[in-house]
């Protein structure tokens, strides 16, 4: 049963504040109602405050103004422990559990017998298709993610947090969680869905709250896409422009989840370049230098050629709208956001011929989303051959340029992004279809 009709909310959080010590106001008085069997969805752009009000529901981060009540009982969550104890989890973006055992033994590891029977209870009882007995390593992710939702109830937990669990599945990974979740949700148990693909939480969301600038811009009836986007980002103009792809071969868009053989093919774009050529790994973290500021960590990319490194860094900052004290800010002192779009940015501007970008816009909002693309195809026009990774289908479509998909080694021929076909870019993408 969904939230309607219900009168008494299962949690309540009101008039959140997080302020950290550097100053830094992260959460402006936000509030949330979760009721009993809801999927409720959280959403924002990048720095919004998702993270931290979900960190104070979980007792990471302690607020600094503000109360949480669990079925109207005013409570106090100062640790993971102590959310657990209230019936709270928190399932983390990335997979944490052990490879090499199987669901059944993760579990049994992290919560004991106990936990074991109550997995086996909940699957047999609403008829649950997941495979606990096989190693984690040798599953798809989708039913990596359905095990950690597990996981989390044979704690007890009654609400579970969920963190980006989709950014790396296949579409159809992602209607097989969304089945799994409404199960649950009629079982009676809540969940908030954190997501940055409004599509997904238009389509699996019963309710959502939008946080823009630390603040709640809306909670209510889930609604289309274009309007939760003009509500996250003050009515602008919906992700930009849309481009139709005109079959340029300039730009290559590789579409297919993570692990599938994209980076042997990302090292072939590599070896057979000429000039500099632009790399964002899929971790673009590998790609800096902690500690050195961000002018030090555009000055060792280029080495040989003649730049004025503080002006193009400059450059970077403004067309890329990354928010830094100034450009001697050491880079590990920005934002996740902020740092991802420098990256890019500075491998973008600095390509010649060619520029490779792996998954370069994963986890960001898509207001950060549509600033990259307008970049991208800037690098196009002035002749830049761009090879564009992404796990996205609507992000392939809506980039353009002639779209591929990769599976297990195997490349589908392109197709212009305004003439593919979803669906069968969905079966492709799941392992059917190919011939």
């Amino acid at each position: 049963m969904t939230s309607q009709g219900r009168s008494s909310p299962l949690l309540e959080a009101r008039n959140i504040w997080v302020v950290y010590s550097d100053g830094t106001v992260a959460n402006k008085g936000v509030s949330l109602t979760l009721y009993e069997g809801e999927i409720h969805g959280l959403v924002g752009e990048n720095g919004a405050g998702k993270t931290s009000f979900v960190h104070v529901l979980y007792g990471v981060v302690r607020p600094s103004a503000g109360e949480i009540s669990i079925r109207g009982v005013k409570t106090r969550i100062s640790s993971p422990q102590d959310a657990r104890r209230h019936g709270i989890f928190m399932v983390p973006q990335h997979n944490v559990l052990i490879p090499s055992l199987t669901g059944i033994e993760n579990i049994r590891l992290s919560n004991g017998k106990g936990a074991v029977e109550r997995v086996h209870r909940i699957v047999d009882e609403l008829g649950l298709e997941v495979d606990l007995e096989t190693p984690v390593e040798r599953l798809e992710r989708g039913m990596v993610k359905k095990i950690e939702v597990l996981r989390a109830l044979s704690t007890g937990a009654r609400i579970v947090i969920l963190d980006e669990p989709t950014s790396v599945m296949s579409p159809v990974e992602v209607e097989d969680l969304a089945r799994l979740l409404r199960a649950l949700r009629g079982a009676g148990f809540s969940f908030i869905f954190i997501s940055h693909r409004l599509d997904e939480v238009v389509e699996i969301c019963d309710r959502v709250t939008v946080l823009r600038d630390g603040q709640v811009a809306y909670t209510g009836g889930v609604d289309d896409v274009d309007r939760l986007y003009r509500l996250m980002f003050r009515g602008e103009e919906f992700l930009g422009d849309r481009h139709g792809g005109g079959g340029t071969d300039l730009l290559r868009v590789y579409l297919g989840i993570e692990g599938n053989g994209q980076e042997e093919l990302a090292n072939m774009y590599l070896s057979g370049s000429r000039g500099f050529t632009g790399y964002v790994p899929g971790n673009p973290y590998r790609a800096v230098v902690p500690g050195m500021s961000l002018v030090d960590n555009v000055r060792f990319r280029v080495l040989e050629r003649d730049v004025d490194y503080e002006e193009f860094t400059l450059r970077i900052v403004r067309s890329y709208e990354v928010v830094a004290k100034d450009i001697y800010t050491p880079i590990d002192r920005l934002s996740g956001g902020n740092m991802q779009r420098f990256i890019v940015g500075r491998e973008v501007e600095l390509s010649q011929d060619r520029c490779v970008l792996m998954y370069p816009t994963r986890g960001l909002d898509m207001r950060s989303m549509a600033l990259l693309h307008r970049r991208v195809w800037e690098a196009v026009e002035r002749g830049c051959e761009v090879i564009y990774f992404t796990e996205d289908i609507e992000e392939a479509l809506m980039l353009g340029g002639l779209v591929s998909v990769v599976y297990r080694g195997r490349v589908s021929e392109p197709v212009p992004a305004d003439k593919a076909d979803v669906d069968r870019l969905k079966m492709l993408m799941s392992g059917i279809g190919w011939s």
